[in-house]
């Protein structure tokens, strides 16, 4: 920028921080020092700046600052009733510290869970344009596809229109990194609050950069966890919808995903999920993912000498993020990769039959030794079945066995792994709305008689069958369970 502009932006933000008339609510921290904190017991009093954290009084601080933690957004400061920055955007960097007092073991936490809770709620903002819901200087019209925006100082007639999708509105005043960073601590506070506090984290600061040298960060403090008669002092995470309890006890992030036949449908679907929680996923099929971030290994899984090496591959991919890995979280494996076509027992081609097998059969099992030593406690194998893993009905005889037999791979891995604190479990979904489905059967009539068969007289969503995976993948007390997703088919 040039002097000129730079005196114009620093004037008009100048002007508008002084007034004597700026509501409270704007920017609270004008009102009270910057070392307040975010009570968990006083939540509508945030207050925004760089805090510190403090004396640690024997306690230890965990600092968590990884490349990967931040976001992209698009965004404009608002400086006063009648100006604003123009659009633009930032790679805003996250970073965050945690205080507390080590467990017995001499560990506060564990870092992967720390590092997912912290990519889950970047992720959430991440290449969004974001509005500031609270501020008295803009107006917003949200309608069906769209969200119209308003600044009250621009010219009469002027207008911003998003796609509706494109945008995020948070319930902050200005999108600054003083907001951002409330936001995000907020966040945080009450989706993890009790999973923080149970680990020992007594509080926490999260800072957010737009750029080097400049950052704002908020602290929170925690309300310390209750230890019960008996507990012997261990803290226990309380548990969210990211984490799972492995062997022992302990809550562990899950890392990384890996799933097979990710490039449409169910597979799609469940990658989109695991990313969205954070996870890094990896896809193995024949055709890419279309989803930004995952990243995908071209693989016939049908050629079974060609798994060795792409699992070694997909080793030095994974590793830093699981296995002997400090703060490494858990690893899933989903088997979700099938081939379907028609045939019966009059009719069958041996070499489809054995290829079949090979996809639904031994390339999960190729994948389970060759990824079994990133497998940390915590982690787990989700094998994807179907109705016919335990019903049969003419017509599909080599999709009917290979079923079959993946729920008796599943099973005999839940012994192989017995005590190891990986979970194995079969999902089986009803008819659910795929390319595949819709390739095999076109017929509009068909596909509405097979959506009667069930309770809800319709075709399951690939979504809901991920949402099922991925709650499988964080339960280990499903292990060696198969879980039938069918909206409740009619038993003929």
């Amino acid at each position: 920028q040039t002097p000129r502009k730079m005196a114009t932006h620093f004037a008009h933000r100048a002007s508008w921080l002084c007034r004597p008339h700026l509501p409270s609510r704007l920017f609270p921290r004008l009102r009270a020092p910057l070392t307040h904190t975010l009570s968990k017991s006083h939540p509508s009093h945030p207050i925004r700046g760089i805090s510190s954290m403090g004396s640690l009084s024997g306690g230890v601080r965990i600092n968590i600052d990884k490349e990967a933690i931040k976001f992209s957004a698009g965004h404009f400061t608002i400086f006063s009733a009648q100006s604003r920055e123009r659009l633009h955007g930032h790679n805003f960097a996250v970073s965050a510290s945690f205080v507390g007092t080590p467990n017995e073991d001499g560990m506060m936490g564990d870092y992967g869970v720390m590092k997912s809770i912290l990519r889950e709620v970047t992720t959430a903002l991440d290449e969004y344009m974001l509005i500031p819901r609270n501020s008295p200087y803009l107006t917003i019209e949200e309608t069906p596809g769209e969200v119209m925006v308003i600044f009250a100082g621009d010219p009469p007639g002027t207008r911003m229109v998003f796609p509706e999708g494109d945008v995020k509105i948070l319930d902050v005043a200005n999108i600054t990194v003083e907001e951002l960073s409330r936001h995000l601590n907020e966040t945080v506070n009450a989706k993890y609050g009790p999973t923080l506090s149970g680990m020992g984290v007594c509080s926490y600061e999260i800072s957010v950069s737009s750029g080097p040298g400049q950052s704002a960060a908020t602290q929170t403090t925690l309300t310390t966890a209750s230890t019960e008669e008996g507990d012997e002092g261990k803290r226990e995470p309380q548990g969210t919808d990211v984490f799972v309890r492995g062997a022992g006890g302990e809550a562990k992030a899950v890392s990384v995903a890996v799933v097979t036949g990710g490039s449409s449908g169910i597979g799609l679907e469940t990658a989109r999920r695991f990313k969205d929680m954070g996870a890094k996923v990896f896809n193995i099929s024949r055709s890419p993912c279309p989803l930004d971030d995952v990243t995908s290994l071209p693989c016939d899984l049908s050629d079974f000498k060609s798994i060795p090496s792409l699992a070694e591959e997909l080793r030095s991919l994974i590793s830093e993020h699981v296995s002997g890995s400090e703060g490494g979280g858990a690893l899933s494996l989903i088997h979700n990769a099938a081939l379907y076509f028609s045939d019966n027992a009059g009719d069958v081609d041996p070499e489809m039959m054995d290829r079949a097998l090979r996809v639904q059969t031994v390339a999960p099992a190729l994948l389970n030794r060759e990824l079994r030593p990133l497998m940390t406690k915590g982690s787990s194998i989700i094998f994807v079945g179907s109705t016919l893993s335990e019903k049969a009905v003419s017509g599909a005889l080599t999709y009917s066995t290979s079923k079959h037999a993946l729920a008796g791979l599943m099973r005999a891995t839940t012994q192989d792994l017995f005590g190891s604190g990986i979970h194995c479990v079969m999902v089986c979904p009803g008819f659910t709305d795929t390319p595949m489905l819709r390739k095999h059967l076109s017929d509009p009539e068909v596909l509405s008689a097979i959506a009667s068969n069930n309770s809800f007289q319709r075709l399951v969503e690939p979504s809901e069958i991920a949402s099922v995976i991925t709650d499988a993948s964080l339960s280990p007390v499903l292990n060696g369970a198969i879980v039938h997703a069918n909206l409740g088919q009619k038993e003929t």
